[in-house]
C-alpha cells in the first residue's frame, strides 16, 4: 500500500500489472510488423553481427607517442597490431594499424564491443569525433 497526497491507495497485483505490461509490449510488437512478417533491419544479418566498428568520441596527440583516439567498440573486436581503415560518412579517410589500445590507466592487447578505449594509431590520420575505424579487408 502506498499513499498519495494524504490519502491511502492500493498498489496494482502484481498479475495485473505484468498482464498491462504485456499487452502494451503486444502492441508495440504489432506495430513493428508489416503484413504479418517482423520488420528486419536493411543489410545482411549474418555480416552485421561479425563486422568490428569503432566510432570515435575524440582525438588527441601526445608528444613522443603519436595519435589517440578513444570512442567505443560498438561491435566486434580490435587487437594491437590489426591493419584498419578510417571512414568518414562512409568514404575511407586513411588506412594504418594499432600500436596499442588503453582502457581506463590500463594497457590491453584487444577491444571488444561495449568498451571505452584509446587507441593508439601508428600513422597520424585525419581521424576526427564520429569517424568509424574497422579492420582493413584482408587481400
Amino acid at each position: 500500500m502506498g499513499w498519495l497526497f494524504g490519502r491511502k491507495r492500493e498498489t496494482q497485483d502484481a498479475n495485473e500489472m505484468l498482464r498491462r505490461y504485456n499487452e502494451a509490449e503486444a502492441t508495440r510488437l504489432a506495430a513493428m510488423t508489416a503484413d504479418g512478417a517482423a520488420v528486419r533491419p536493411a543489410g545482411d544479418l549474418s555480416t552485421a553481427v561479425t563486422a568490428t566498428e569503432f566510432v570515435v568520441e575524440d582525438v588527441f596527440t601526445i608528444t613522443g607517442r603519436g595519435r589517440i583516439a578513444t570512442g567505443t567498440v560498438r561491435s566486434g573486436i580490435l587487437r594491437v597490431d590489426d591493419v584498419i581503415d578510417v571512414a568518414r560518412e562512409g568514404a575511407a579517410v586513411g588506412k594504418t594499424s594499432i600500436k596499442g589500445i588503453e582502457m581506463f590507466r590500463k594497457r590491453a592487447s584487444e577491444a571488444t564491443v561495449g568498451e571505452l578505449a584509446g587507441i593508439l594509431l601508428s600513422d597520424p590520420l585525419d581521424v576526427r569525433r564520429g569517424d568509424v575505424i574497422r579492420p582493413a579487408a584482408s587481400a
